[in-house]
């Protein structure tokens, strides 16, 4: 649960509708909405004591099997006791919603502390080993969280981890049921919550406490960076097999518990700092010894370095007092004709191509001055200004043929649109198969209601059928070839059976009796579902709020699209359930 205040498809109740729900406790403030409820701030009057009121959204209450496992989590997490855990106190059902009453954490949550942001090795050992202690308590207790990530991990105000957010927690010995697939968050979800959701226990919480270690030490989550932990920050490397070996993809690989891997966080913590007292004292030790050697090699130095000096300024003054300065002075004039000699050709080749360009101007000049007579040449003046005249033109011919280079290029220029990095059919797939298998008592009853009621419309025709003027074998085979077909139609009454069956007088009468029967019954079922479209809603908008920090627009689109056409059209979510016509074009395409 977000620890600040959020739009969602979840509208919260008012204060003041609390207040006359819930007598014994004073509510003062809504602090966090949530895909899975909305919690408040209250005071529990009879205790005096600050607690946190969760409602969940009233689609989950209507849930016959969600009210059921509620029942029996809250009564299971109500029995753990754990410093890293909130612990739990009251629970039940006030004006249609399911409500939960928690211990109050004021702080932030671990998700808005440390979003993107890497924190100390000493941090992290210290954050992970409370987390991992208190699922351990958990897990002991027989309770799987199945959701664990750090925007389900509070800080108090001294900075300590405690886990909450259990609204998808089950008993272990518990089988995970249809519906709660939906639920849980991809980038910390085990492989087996998504391929074998029946087969998950305890170990998917310990690849998700893997997965938030990578995230804790780097800032980044695995999926974005698949590199050891220690490749991407410089952290300490032994973190890296405990992180490979908690986000195995079989469970059987991982760790026997998480308070195993409490304990190899605890070796890391325990082994840092006796290496770094260890280190402490000899480093004194080597200093003295240096220093010693230092101080008694500094006079040995000096000593040479000036007996050195004295050998350079004697040679010095030996060399230089041998050779007067005129006869360097004539080596230095011997020396610079070779030195000045190359320049000079090299000056010459440079006033050649001037010479040649100017005759190659000359050429051009008879094409240009062949229709007037031969004095214009002699002014070479006039052949200066030639020269910009004729160098444009064949600039300017070129010009055409780079034009239509450039113009392919706004073509190419077409906006791409990122394709999900989610598997969106694959949600929605499962998705619908999930709510159809809550909708199959309600498509059971409505079957079998639609039987019963065009049972007892052939009944009647068939009894109709007796008293017509026609012999009774005749007009009761009519009645069986009509009745045949309608079946094969889908079992459902005509509202003009009068061109099949004219040889009943009241035929129009009595199907419209029956018509309207049917239509009551389908109503009936549309009413039904459209019930259970509101938690298929909840679900949709729950993933969104997991993908918006997975940061996935596209996949985001698709499932907005799913909630709009389900809210905006009524027959759009009926239509899923009972196998009707629908654009699936319209659900798995992003919006160009």
């Amino acid at each position: 649960m977000s620890d600040s205040v959020h739009s969602t498809g979840f509208v919260p109740p008012e204060i003041s509708e609390l207040a006359g729900l819930f007598p014994g406790y004073e509510i003062q403030e809504l602090i966090a909405v949530g895909g899975m409820g909305a919690v408040y701030v209250a005071i529990q009057k009879s205790l005096d004591r600050r607690v946190a009121l969760k409602i969940l959204p009233i689609e989950l209450s209507k849930d016959a099997a969600f009210r059921n496992s509620f029942e029996a989590e809250a009564k299971a997490m109500a029995r753990l006791n754990h410093p890293n855990l909130i612990g739990v106190y009251d629970f039940g059902e006030a004006g249609g919603m399911l409500y939960i009453i928690m211990e109050y954490v004021p702080g932030k949550s671990l998700y808005h502390a440390t979003y993107q942001t890497k924190l100390e090795s000493k941090d992290v050992i210290r954050l992970m080993t409370g987390i991992c202690n208190g699922l351990a308590n958990a897990h002991e207790n027989g309770i799987i969280h199945r959701d664990i990530k750090p925007a389900n991990i509070l800080l108090d105000l001294n900075g300590q981890p405690k886990i909450g957010d259990f609204g998808l927690a089950r008993p272990a010995e518990r089988k995970v049921e249809e519906g709660e697939e939906i639920f849980g968050t991809p980038d910390y979800a085990a492989p087996e919550v998504v391929n074998s959701p029946q087969s998950v226990d305890y170990r998917a919480d310990l690849f998700a406490v893997g997965v938030m270690l990578h995230e804790l030490l780097t800032g980044q989550l695995p999926s974005a960076d698949s590199r050891p932990a220690s490749v991407i920050s410089r952290c300490d490397p032994r973190f890296d097999p405990i992180i490979r070996r908690a986000t195995q993809a079989l469970p059987d690989a991982r760790h026997s518990s998480a308070r195993e891997i409490a304990n190899e966080l605890g070796w890391i913590a325990n082994s840092a700092g006796s290496n770094a007292s260890a280190t402490i004292p000899r480093g004194p030790h080597r200093r003295g010894a240096v220093t010693s050697k230092a101080k008694k090699n500094d006079g040995r130095q000096w000593m040479v370095m000036l007996a050195v000096l004295v050998v350079v300024a004697i040679g010095a003054f030996l060399k230089f007092g041998k050779k007067p300065p005129e006869q360097v002075v004539v080596k230095t004039m011997v020396q610079p004709p070779p030195a000045v000699a190359p320049p000079k050709p090299v000056v010459k080749p440079e006033v050649v191509p001037v010479e040649k360009t100017e005759p190659a101007v000359e050429k051009t000049e008879p094409a240009a001055s062949s229709t007037p007579a031969s004095p214009p040449p002699p002014a070479s003046a006039e052949s200066q200004p030639t020269k910009p005249i004729l160098t444009p033109e064949p600039m300017l011919a070129l010009e055409p043929v780079v034009k239509p280079e450039p113009l392919p290029e706004p073509k190419v220029a077409v906006p791409v649109l990122a394709a999900p990095k989610y598997d969106v059919s694959g949600f929605f797939e499962r998705a619908r198969r999930i709510m159809l298998d809550r909708a199959k008592p309600l498509l059971t009853t409505h079957q079998a209601e639609l039987a019963g009621n065009f049972t007892d419309f052939e009944r009647v025709l068939m009894r109709e059928a007796r008293k017509t003027q026609y012999t009774r074998g005749i007009a009761e085979d009519m009645v069986r070839a009509a009745v045949k077909k309608w079946k094969t139609d889908g079992m459902r009454i005509p509202k003009t059976p009068k061109l099949a069956l004219q040889i009943i007088p009241d035929i129009d009468e009595i199907a419209t009796k029956y018509h309207e029967k049917e239509t009551a019954i389908d109503e009936h079922l549309k009413a039904g579902l459209m019930e259970l479209a509101g938690l298929y809603t909840l679900g949709l908008e729950k993933q969104i709020e997991r993908l918006k920090a997975a940061d996935d627009p596209g996949a985001i689109e698709l499932i907005e699209k799913e909630i709009e056409s389900t809210k905006s059209k009524p027959s759009y979510f009926p239509e899923l359930m009972t196998g009707g016509k629908v654009d699936e074009d319209q659900v798995t395409k992003p919006t160009k």
